[in-house]
Order: structure tokens, then C-alpha cells, then sequence
């Protein structure tokens, strides 16, 4: 229809114009004309029932002030809360019923007509934090699902999301550091995976866009603990100063507290200050007993209460040789055996097997070996050497000698399973049973066992116990003579060219040297 701007009498019309006195309407007016820009814009252009927008007047249009203006949504929802600001600006709260649509402002017989207004979907939000405590360095996952509300829930895909983080105590929240922004997926779902140093407040904000409205989650709180490693410590000599050392990460400030455990409940035994993440405790036991410690960390405001694990630290005597008896004997057997050495049966009496393993363990430490437990001893078996086998590849049983060392280690699997005392061959002159002039050398190299003897064998240079011989030129694993005394088995090289054990280890292992497995002899 034409919009006239004045009344005139008509004084002729044509195909294209109609002239009145003081009047022309033009055919840009017409009905197949496109549209007219809208009289006023609206900020914003979208939100929820409820909510107040502007109404900017564009051109010459203007507003009453008087409050007659009517606005209405989607041409049949009227606003019943609109206030005049200014003849060109009015404020209109968005009536319950409105949906998306056009918006017009109706002034007495004048009707404004302007852009399109967006009703926002309202949305619900599900969020989520777990673990809600962990160790350092350990990972949190923050996930959190959008969806529309109403009769009909359905998942939200494609809105972006944003992790906020907030420090203990803080009120400034900040996008989480190492976070990127992300986007719901068909599912309404998106999740971040997180290392906290320290605790922290969490939320999920989604963004606002014209079809949903935005949504922010309630804080989701996560507690640090600082991961406290102690160095192992089992055993502790009676009457001799034994350290507690270990770390705290990350390397804060501030006290930790050496815990000890007695008549079921823990009591401070000392504190101390770290420095650079490392802190030191003496203990000083002063009679035979089984000691529990651990070491704390109070809470603050930027960590949680923190324990590192139990020490259990036998207290035990200085010295222990062949003859002794005793609980100290069975804590070392214990711990010895835990390490995988060849300790014999469980007994509480320090005899030929519990000598020859502690001259293993000697040996595997690079010790002066005298298979006696002397301080040295007890001061490394908390945390000794471990010898490893070099071919770990074998499945099954195998065999392996490390001239060095003076150790021959039985593997399972790829795995040490028994480490024994040996004597090699003592690199001397000596004459064969041929009468030839020959050097006690043990051969290198890769074998197998080949056959083996299960009784005595006596030759001219000397007895062997149930021998299992690994290659042609009659090197065998045996025991020497026929007697279970330990000392035929001497602490250095001394053999001809055998791998030399006690009587009473062969007779433990004679049938896991099996004919067929494997053995290697290096330096």
C-alpha cells in the first residue's frame, strides 16, 4: 500500500506516477517493492522472556514519551512493561508468549516496524569433577552435558564452552591455564583433562548465542595433596643414627612431620623444614623392635593434608656372622630373599647358606666380601644395586654368570628369580688330567646344559658334586666335594673353569638347571 505523507487533491495519474498538489508517491512504495528498513534496532537482538531490550529510533522516527507506545512481538505478543528513556529510545521488558519474530512499536496511528527478535532457548547444564582429591601430578577430568529444558530435553551440539579456573580463596575467575575453548559434541558432552599443581575452584560457562541462552556452572572444587616419596628404608641398627630422606612435590614451602606409629595410633615424632623439595630425619632405635613411620605434610590453603606410604624398619643389631641366632637373622633372611638372593630354607640361625648369600649380596654391591651383615650391609639393603639380566628375551628358565661380580643369576621369564654366591675360574696355571700345562679359564660365551650327573664325580682334579656340565670340554655348574661345608665355595675366583656353587644350593636347583637351558658367561 502507499504510505502518503500528506493529504492532496489527485490531478492525474499515469502508468507510472500519480501527481497530486504537493504529493508524489513513488512506486518504490508499491506492494512488489522491496521491503523498508526497519524504524529502530534492538540490542540485543536476542534473549529470554523476562529480559529488557532497547529500542533505538532510526532516521526520523520517534518515540512518544508519554507512554502510549505499544510494542509488540512477533506481531501478536504485546509488551506490558515499556518505558520511555527518550523520544528516541525505549525500553521494553520481553513479555511471557513472545517467540521469535518481528517487533513493531505502534505510536497512536503510526505503526514503527523494526528487525527481528531471537527467543533464546532456555538450557540446563549437568557438570562434573572427579576425582575431587588427587596426588600431585596425578589427572583430573572436568566434563560437562548441555541440553534443552522444558517437556521435551534433547542434547545441545556445537555450543562453546569455556573452563574457568579460580585459586583457592580467590574470587577472580580466569580461563584455566593450557585449556583450549571447546564445543559440545552430538551428544551435548565436552570434557577437560587437567593436572593440578594446587587447589582450585572449576566452572563450565557456556556462551550465549541468539538460539540458547548462556549457562554457567556452580564451582566444582578440586584438593591437591603433594606426593611425598620417602627413600626405602627396612632395616635401622640399634644404637646408630639411621636417615629418613625423600622428596615432596611440588617443592613448596613449609614443615613436614616424621609420624610414628605406637599402640595403634600416629604421634609426631619430629619436623623439620624442607629445602628445594628434599627434607632429612635421623631415628636412633635404641633396642630390637619393628618400627612404623610415615611423613606428613599439613593442609594449607593451596594443598591438602598429604601422607607419603609406611616404612616398616626392623631395628636389628650392628653385626651378624656365621653362629648367630636370632629374630635380627630372620629380618635379614626376609629381606634378603625379598631381593631375590638364595638364602635357603626360613631359619632364624646364621648358617653356610645365609653366609654365601650375603657374600652375593657383597658382590652385587661391589662390598669387600666377608658374608658377614655389617653396617655397610644394613645401610644398603634399603635401597641396594639390583642386578639385571642382560638377556631378557628367554622365556622359561635361564642361566647367566657375570664373572665380575662372581654372581650367577637364575632368570624366569626375563626376570631375576635367584641371585648365588659362585667361584670361577682362578686365571692360574695348573696341570690337566691329560698331564698338559693349561690356564684356569671359564669360558664366555652362549650355552646350554648338555647332560648332567646326578652323584658325585671324582677326577684327578677334584670332586664334583651333581654337575650339570654346559659345554665339550667338561665345564660344568657344580658343588664341590661331598660335604654342605660353605667353605668350599671361597669367596674369589678359585675354580679350574667351573661355575662353582654350594652343595647346598645344587642340590636346591639340580633340577632347574634342566638339560636344554640356556647359559651365558660374560665379564
Amino acid at each position: 500500500m502507499y504510505r502518503w505523507l500528506r493529504a492532496a487533491a489527485v490531478t492525474g495519474c499515469t502508468a507510472l506516477w500519480c501527481t497530486a498538489a504537493g504529493l508524489t508517491a513513488s512506486p518504490a512504495l508499491a506492494d512488489d517493492a522491496p521491503a523498508a528498513a526497519p524504524s529502530f534496532t534492538l540490542a540485543p537482538a536476542f534473549g529470554q522472556v523476562g529480559e529488557t531490550v532497547t529500542l533505538t529510533a532510526q532516521g526520523a522516527t520517534t518515540f512518544p514519551t508519554d507512554g502510549t507506545a505499544t510494542v509488540t512481538f512477533n506481531d501478536d505478543v504485546a509488551a506490558t512493561a515499556v518505558t520511555p528513556v527518550s523520544t528516541s529510545e525505549l525500553s521494553v521488558v520481553v513479555p511471557t508468549g513472545a517467540s521469535t519474530g518481528p517487533v513493531s512499536v505502534v505510536a497512536e496511528t503510526t505503526t514503527y516496524d523494526g528487525p527481528t527478535f531471537t527467543l533464546q532457548q532456555p538450557v540446563a547444564m549437568v557438570a562434573t569433577l572427579t576425582p575431587s582429591v588427587l596426588s600431585y601430578g596425578g589427572k583430573a577430568v572436568v566434563s560437562a552435558t548441555l541440553q534443552t529444558t522444558g517437556a521435551l530435553t534433547l542434547p545441545i551440539a556445537g555450543q562453546s564452552a569455556t573452563l574457568e579456573r579460580r585459586a583457592n580463596a580467590s574470587d577472580t575467575w580466569q580461563q584455566a591455564a593450557d585449556t583450549d575453548v571447546k564445543s559440545t559434541a552430538s551428544d551435548g558432552r565436552v570434557s577437560w583433562t587437567l593436572h593440578p599443581a594446587s587447589n582450585a575452584d572449576y566452572r563450565v560457562h557456556f556462551a550465549e548465542t541468539p538460539q540458547y541462552a548462556e549457562a554457567t556452572s556452580e564451582p566444582l572444587s578440586v584438593s591437591v595433596k603433594p606426593r611425598i616419596t620417602v627413600r626405602p628404608v627396612t632395616t635401622a641398627p640399634v644404637g646408630e643414627v639411621t636417615k629418613i630422606t625423600g622428596t615432596v612435590h611440588p617443592h613448596v614451602s613449609g614443615r613436614v612431620v616424621l609420624e610414628k606409629l605406637r599402640h595403634g595410633s600416629w604421634h609426631r615424632a619430629d619436623r623439620t623444614q624442607v629445602h628445594h623439595g628434599r627434607f632429612s630425619f635421623g631415628i636412633d632405635p635404641s633396642n630390637y623392635n619393628l618400627l612404623h613411620y610415615r611423613v606428613t605434610r599439613p593442609t594449607d590453603g593451596r594443598h591438602h593434608l598429604a601422607s607419603s606410604r609406611v616404612l616398616r624398619i626392623q631395628a636389628v643389631h650392628q653385626l651378624l656372622v656365621y653362629g648367630n641366632r636370632g629374630a635380627d637373622v630372620s629380618a635379614l633372611q626376609k629381606r634378603l630373599r625379598t631381593l631375590h638372593y638364595d638364602v635357603g630354607p626360613k631359619s632364624s640361625f646364621y648358617g653356610w647358606d645365609m653366609v654365601h648369600a650375603v657374600t652375593a649380596f657383597q658382590k652385587a654391591q661391589g662390598f669387600f666380601r666377608t658374608g658377614r651383615a655389617d653396617r655397610k650391609v644394613w645401610k644398603h639393603l634399603a635401597a641396594p644395586k639390583r642386578p639385571q639380566l642382560r638377556h631378557r628375551h628367554v622365556r622359561g628358565t635361564s642361566v647367566e654368570v657375570d664373572l665380575t661380580r662372581q654372581i650367577l643369576m637364575i632368570g624366569r621369564n626375563g626376570h631375576v628369580w635367584r641371585i648365588l654366591d659362585t667361584s670361577t675360574a682362578g686365571g692360574y696355571v695348573y696341570t690337566d688330567s691329560a698331564g698338559e700345562q693349561a690356564t684356569a679359564i671359564t669360558p664366555i660365551g652362549h650355552f646350554v646344559i648338555q647332560y648332567k650327573i646326578d652323584h658325585l664325580v671324582k677326577d684327578r682334579l677334584g670332586t664334583l658334586w651333581r654337575p650339570s656340565y654346559f659345554d665339550t670340554s667338561g665345564d660344568a655348574i657344580h658343588g664341590e666335594g661331598n660335604s654342605n661345608a660353605g667353605y668350599d665355595v671361597p669367596a674369589h675366583p678359585a675354580s679350574h673353569g667351573c661355575v662353582r656353587i654350594t652343595n647346598l644350593a645344587v642340590d636346591r636347583y639340580y633340577n632347574t638347571f634342566a638339560v636344554g637351558v640356556p647359559v651365558w658367561i660374560y665379564h
